[in-house]
């Protein structure tokens, strides 16, 4: 009994602090829809070049604390689910407030431990050549459902849980793996490839190529902590320098370890592509102009700092932006935007992130220059809660605690309002949307 009881405690300890970042449950003619913690995600993945097909059986284990449908998301439609060893089906459906959409299991489950197995192909990003395959999982947090879920099953981003590629490249035996996870190689064309269990839907990289598909340069970078990381840099535009490229990576890496402290993850991975760019843990996929700012987000968005619903996606948007130009002040504050304040159920950022936010963290920066500025606060939420999902709220007390006042006000006047004088120099983000051609040409 004494052991029922601590595994009680433990098991209720473990999901609250998975799931206390997710939106309300709340009832459909399906169900109680809920919102669950996933453990793990394994995806084994085929690459069939014969029929030039991908195909992907995923395993997710999760909890539940309630009883109801699961909510998950996959913008794909399954070919095949079966939950706790029964074929189900799935329904795509709104958030209560139609801010969203996403997909809910079609059974009712009890709280406790369940097993989840989705069949569904991935048809976005993938090009098959006399080569092999190109394919990748390149994201977007500017719209809707633009993360993990555009080609695996994947829970929502206040979720980390450990994910886990199974790779099998039928018939070819030259294939490039491109990614921030751990690879393993089984034989010439399979593959595993480990994400860390701190990871979200908005965390991983990955990317598949033919061998001598893209030129590529390879080199360490020597962190202030001692650590060599290795640096990876290819490029999908002809004429780039990666000599230029290889300069610029370690001057932003330096620069950034001397302000934010040494690097936050095991290797860095650039793929030189696209307008703009797009962050992921120690990667992106960027043009030369936008490196350092994607760079950085490897201390704010995926590491030091990282949203926990699309209310908080402004914020690593905000402080990013604000460090890339140069960290400065500013005594006035005219910006307002409702950045912070839409539905629970918001799941990517606000634009207005790169001129209001950006002008916001400008003026925090002068209010707190006796204390430090912003970059204070920004090292110490660095050092107390990296790989942390976090709300916007959670954001405003830690700075409140560390600063001694209480921010919440400051706050609720300038980002959760649109009222006032708004900041009309909107900056365009640096972040890229591209289509779906425009991203092929890059595979």
């Amino acid at each position: 009994m004494r052991l029922i009881l601590l595994f009680t405690i433990l098991f209720s300890a473990n999901l609250q602090a998975r799931i206390n970042h997710a939106p309300s449950n709340f009832q459909t003619s399906d169900g109680n829809v809920i919102f669950v913690d996933f453990k793990t995600g394994e995806y084994d993945i085929t690459f069939d070049s014969k029929n030039k097909t991908v195909n992907v059986v995923s395993k997710i284990t999760f909890l539940s604390d309630e009883t109801g449908v699961p909510a998950f998301d996959l913008k794909e439609n399954p070919t095949q689910m079966i939950l706790d060893n029964e074929v189900i089906t799935s329904k795509v459906i709104s958030s209560p407030d139609k801010d969203t959409w996403f997909r809910i299991a079609l059974k009712t489950i009890q709280p406790g431990i369940h097993t989840l197995i989705i069949t569904a192909p991935i048809k976005e990003e993938v090009l098959f050549t006399s080569d092999g395959v190109s394919s990748a999982f390149w994201f977007s947090d500017l719209g809707d459902r633009g993360l993990l879920e555009t080609y695996l099953p994947a829970n929502f981003e206040y979720d980390q849980y450990k994910i886990t590629l199974n790779l099998d490249f039928k018939n070819m035996s030259k294939q490039k793996i491109y990614t921030n996870g751990k690879i393993s190689k089984f034989d010439n064309n399979k593959f595993k490839v480990e994400f860390p269990e701190t990871y979200t839907s908005s965390s991983l990289y990955f990317h598949t190529a033919p061998i001598d598909r893209y030129p590529e340069i390879l080199f360490k970078f020597r962190s202030i902590d001692g650590r060599d990381i290795p640096v990876t840099i290819y490029s999908g535009v002809k004429g780039t320098s990666l000599e230029t490229a290889k300069t610029k990576t370690l001057s932003s890496l330096e620069g950034l370890e001397s302000k934010y402290g040494p690097f936050l993850h095991s290797s860095v991975t650039i793929f030189i592509a696209g307008n703009g760019g797009m962050e992921y843990c120690g990667a992106t996929m960027t043009d030369t102009w936008s490196l350092n700012h994607e760079l950085t987000h490897s201390y704010f968005a995926r590491g030091g700092f990282m949203p926990a619903n699309g209310n908080a996606g402004w914020i690593d948007e905000a402080i990013t932006t604000w460090s890339d130009e140069g960290s400065g002040m500013r005594p006035d504050m005219n910006a307002h935007s409702n950045m912070a304040g839409n539905t629970e159920y918001r799941r990517y950022t606000h634009s207005d992130a790169y001129s209001a936010g950006k002008v916001f963290m400008y003026y925090l920066n002068f209010k707190f220059q006796s204390s430090g500025g912003l970059t204070s606060f920004l090292n110490h939420l660095i050092q107390t809660s990296a790989f942390q999902p976090m709300t916007t709220e959670e954001f405003v007390q830690k700075m409140s605690a560390f600063y001694s006042e209480d921010m919440m006000p400051f706050f609720k006047s300038h980002v959760y309002t649109d009222k006032g004088i708004v900041y009309v120099n909107r900056t365009k983000p640096v972040h890229m949307k591209m289509t779906q051609q425009e991203m092929r040409q890059y595979l």
